[in-house]
């Protein structure tokens, strides 16, 4: 029989051939979280354009305008709103992506430049549960659109036995189609995240034709946008109009709310951008293609429903996508079944691109970072597969409006470690990482601060998020009271607690400066900058991959090309 350290040494994560000793696997490094060489850099302006049409036009995407006019907002005030944000959200972003696109370093390792070496699992686990609870979520659209899919070849699949109590709140075919959804996931994980480029455009540009087609079908079908986008719309919602000041706090709540529904994306961004052959080719896509996703998928979603409302009355109001579509094929005839199986299809894959990139890989990142020696990104994107599975997304959905209410205000407890890491970079750090360090825990490294925590992070982090707790308490109790100057600072719960986070972090650093601000490591040790980084315009990902990397000064990198 093998003993165990035999079996922990079996399954220790292997290096590939020819990478530098320094790579070698131990407590806190591994291949997949050390700064990304220039040969695994290779998604490019349109890798990231493909992932931020997944990120808006799907499932979520398409339903959020209705949370919009739940406030008492007309469409065009809700459609200003989503405009502010869409403009809020990129800015913030880019703040978070410059570390990955400059630096090629992962969100875990950003955090151990801020909060410290031991520390740094805070923010960490933070972002894990995110990434399991999300995946679970996107996991069980992705099933009712594959349901849709298989529905539109075999109806027969709505009129499937059940055998499943009520409890449950699912029937047997919804169970069927998260299986296989499930399933599906499992052969995408191994598909490395730098070689993820074309299964990306592919689910981008049948989401992006899905999503045109239902809305120049619902357009020329009502011969217009429908009843919602009249004065009478918000009558037809059954909601009463915000004025006054009451309509200026559902403005700052729709734009915070709309900032706080992406804050996992914010707070992860360098995982994303350190695949960049170019810094720039990821900024343009965050700048450019992500506001007009978000507007257009918003607007898309909001005359769809609109649509739906005015000839499917005894439905109600449509607002998920794959209840339209079950919908039309309901009361329309072979062509509507045509429709149905192609936007089924195209849904289920824009569900399992977002699923693969937004949480699968997120997590894999985050727990490489836990436990280097054994688990990379693969291993750790299976992990949150499993757990995902096993925290019954149909139940969390119907069954735990308290849950979804925790997780709809998680911004609350994020913002403050976005605002944190974003002040700390460019304001304490000035943009400088000795790379070296963030694999040191002892007295020897900058990061290590005392005994691996950087006090000034936590501190930072309850000035924070102490103010806007009793809100998120009454938020999440539903009939808990407080008073409203209470509930009004909640409303503004991303912004309030990213800015009182860094400004309170910088005036601690200010007054307790730490070491080693500016320090960088006087040789490539990674072999991060090289020849492919500064290739010139036009290298192929090829060509790129094929570049020597030399082990050059980090100070030299005069033809970086930004």
């Amino acid at each position: 029989m093998p003993s165990w350290e035999q079996f922990l040494k079996r399954i220790e994560v292997k290096q590939k051939d020819g990478e530098a000793e320094v790579w070698q696997n131990n407590r806190w490094l591994n291949r997949d979280n050390v700064p990304l060489p220039a040969h695994r850099r290779l998604w490019g302006f349109w890798t990231y354009t493909g992932l931020w049409v997944l990120t808006s036009m799907n499932v979520s995407g398409l339903s959020q305008g209705a949370s919009l006019l739940g406030l008492g907002l007309t469409v065009g005030e809700a459609m200003a709103v989503v405009v502010v944000g869409q403009i809020l959200i990129p800015c913030l972003m880019l703040s978070t992506a410059t570390i990955g696109a400059y630096w090629h370093i992962s969100f875990p390792m950003w955090n151990r430049v801020v909060w410290g070496m031991i520390a740094a699992y805070f923010p960490l686990v933070n972002r894990i549960i995110l990434s399991i609870t999300w995946n679970a979520t996107q996991g069980w659209f992705g099933a009712q659109c594959l349901k849709v899919f298989l529905g539109s070849m075999f109806p027969s699949i709505y009129r499937m036995k059940n055998t499943l109590p009520a409890s449950t709140y699912m029937d047997n075919a919804d169970f069927m189609c998260f299986a296989l959804f499930t399933l599906l996931c499992i052969p995408l994980i191994l598909i490395p995240p730098e070689r993820i480029r074309i299964p990306v455009m592919m689910g981008a540009g049948m989401a992006f034709v899905a999503s045109s087609c239902l809305f120049i079908w619902s357009l020329a079908r009502a011969h217009g946008a429908g009843p919602l986008l009249t004065t009478e719309g918000l009558s037809f919602v059954g909601v009463p109009r915000a004025t006054g000041s009451a309509k200026a706090w559902a403005f700052l709540y729709g734009i915070s709310t709309q900032a706080g529904s992406l804050c996992a994306g914010i707070l992860n961004q360098s995982d994303y951008s350190r695949f960049a052959g170019r810094p720039r080719q990821t900024f343009m896509a965050i700048g450019i293609v992500a506001p007009i996703c978000g507007i257009l998928t918003c607007f898309i979603g909001i005359t769809l429903a609109s649509v739906a409302g005015q000839f499917y009355p005894k439905q109600g109001l449509i607002w998920t996508v794959y209840i339209l579509l079950r919908t039309i094929q309901e009361n329309g005839g072979p062509g509507a079944r045509a429709a149905v199986f192609f936007c089924g299809f195209a849904f289920t894959c824009s569900q399992l691109g977002i699923n693969l990139t937004g949480n699968l890989y997120s997590g894999g990142v985050d727990l490489t970072s836990i436990w280097p020696k054994y688990l990379n990104i693969r291993r750790g994107a299976y992990f949150t597969l499993a757990v995902s599975v096993a925290m019954c997304p149909w139940y969390l959905l119907f069954g735990s409006s308290a849950f979804l209410s925790v997780m709809g205000g998680y911004g609350v407890f994020l913002g403050p470690i976005t605002g944190i890491m974003v002040f700390d970079y460019f304001f304490v750090h000035k943009r400088k990482i000795k790379l070296t360090n963030l694999y040191e825990c002892s007295p020897a490294s900058i990061y290590y601060y005392h005994k691996g925590v950087n006090w000034r992070a936590p501190v930072a982090w309850v000035c924070a998020v102490a103010p806007v707790l009793p809100g998120f308490i009454a938020h999440v109790g539903k009939n808990i009271n407080v008073p409203d100057g209470v509930t009004k600072l909640y409303y503004l719960c991303y912004p309030f607690a990213f800015t009182t986070a860094g400004v309170v972090y910088l005036a601690l650093c200010t007054i307790f400066p730490v070491a080693g601000v500016g320090e960088v490591d006087e040789y490539d040790v990674f072999g991060t900058f090289g020849p492919a980084e500064s290739a010139p315009e036009g290298t192929t990902p090829i060509e790129k991959e094929q570049a020597t990397v030399e082990v050059v000064p980090v100070n030299d990198r005069a033809t970086f090309v930004v």
